[in-house]
């Protein structure tokens, strides 16, 4: 019997970093009789999914370009144990996209899991929105807005994804609540730690052994995610976006509210919490997530100092110099792109300009990658070209 086990999320729940990591372990992992599909080189299988209404995200939300092709996709896995993943299954709100999705997989596999992370609403809030000041993140901006406060402004589509009970009932309705397997995203409480680990532990495959991965699409410093938002508010031009963001000095504080903020921002959030508890058993907590806000300031950090915002403006006054240039003009993509160019001819010089793509963009996964195996082929550990 074939099996399949589905990651799909949530957003902000160490999902770049599962599938980073299940990439790069692929063989090892083939070898223990789990097939990891990725589209591409890519770790995960966005390609497949995109807007039901591309001109207004949501409440329509993403659903599958083709159903039947996704699942022939995964039919075409070398192993019986397949695993896919990607966090944007979570933005499906439409009850019939999930039932077309599982009658064409149940055609292939005759056992599904849904995996599925949680993260308490007011964490996942703030993280996610914060998410919506690095450029290319259209969703985001959509679902949470660019206030320059650490919690989004009240908006009623957050509930369509923070309503946790009502949104995995559109899963247990089209895969059977057997398929759930559902975890909070708690460091204390996955095993060893570690997303990797507690997701292959909850899908009975081997964690021990893999190569780790460094944490990756780490959250912004307050400056950076309030020259985000603010730049994503005004243009919408994910190359200006991403030139302020990678020319802006690292600035260790964090945006977070209060105490009291946080509290009520859970608030609408705490009965479906439960109810969602009851049904499925996920947590010894009947609130299912714990009540401790002590990670958040009991007075309010969401104001600049005036030295910060003079930083701010001198970093974008230099940004904007150099941008009439044309060096300034190049992205992290540009060199990552002239990179694959050039790696069959032009080993070495490929290898210098994703390394000059990495300064730009420290956390691209793609980029790590092209890098790696560039470096592998050049030390002779790897496999030439075909």
């Amino acid at each position: 019997m074939r099996r399949l086990s589905l990651h799909i999320g949530a957003h902000k729940t160490g999902t770049t970093s599962l599938q980073v990591s299940l990439q790069q372990n692929e063989a090892l992992l083939r070898a223990r009789g789990l097939s990891y599909a990725t589209v591409a080189s890519a770790p995960h299988v966005h390609r497949h999914l995109g807007y039901l209404n591309p001109e207004q995200i949501f409440p329509q939300g993403f659903c599958l370009h083709d159903p039947e092709g996704f699942a022939a996709f995964l039919a075409q896995q070398p192993t019986d144990h397949v695993c896919a993943s990607s966090e944007n299954f979570s933005f499906i709100f439409d009850q019939q996209v999930l039932s077309d999705l599982a009658l064409a997989l149940g055609r292939v596999f005759g056992q599904i899991d849904i995996l599925v992370y949680l993260r308490r609403q007011d964490r996942h809030a703030v993280s996610h929105h914060q998410e919506g000041a690095k450029p290319n993140r259209r969703p985001e901006a959509a679902l949470w807005g660019h206030g320059l406060n650490a919690l989004p402004d009240p908006s009623p589509m957050q509930r369509l994804y923070l309503d946790y009970d009502a949104r995995l009932r559109l899963w247990e309705n089209a895969f059977g609540q057997q398929a759930l397997r559902v975890r909070i995203f708690d460091r204390a409480l996955l095993v060893n730690g570690d997303i990797v680990a507690d997701a292959l532990n909850l899908i009975g495959i081997d964690h021990r052994g893999l190569t780790k991965v460094a944490d990756r699409n780490l959250s912004l410093g307050h400056l950076q995610a309030v020259i985000g938002h603010l730049a994503n508010d005004a243009v919408a031009e994910p190359a200006i976006t991403a030139r302020l963001l990678e020319a802006f000095p690292w600035h260790a504080t964090k945006m977070l509210p209060t105490q009291a903020a946080a509290r009520a921002f859970l608030a609408p959030y705490v009965e479906s919490n439960r109810r969602l508890n009851a049904r499925l058993q996920i947590s010894a907590n009947p609130d299912l997530f714990g009540d401790d806000f002590t990670d958040y300031p009991p007075q309010s950090s969401e104001t600049l100092a005036q030295d910060d915002w003079a930083n701010a403006l001198r970093v974008v006054i230099a940004t904007l110099a150099k941008g009439g240039s044309a060096m300034g003009d190049l992205t992290a993509d540009d060199l990552r792109d002239a990179s694959v160019a050039l790696e069959k001819t032009q080993p070495e010089a490929a290898l210098r300009l994703i390394r000059a793509a990495q300064e730009l963009r420290p956390n691209g996964g793609l980029i790590y990658k092209i890098k790696t195996e560039l470096e592998a082929r050049l030390r002779g550990t790897a496999p030439p070209y075909p």
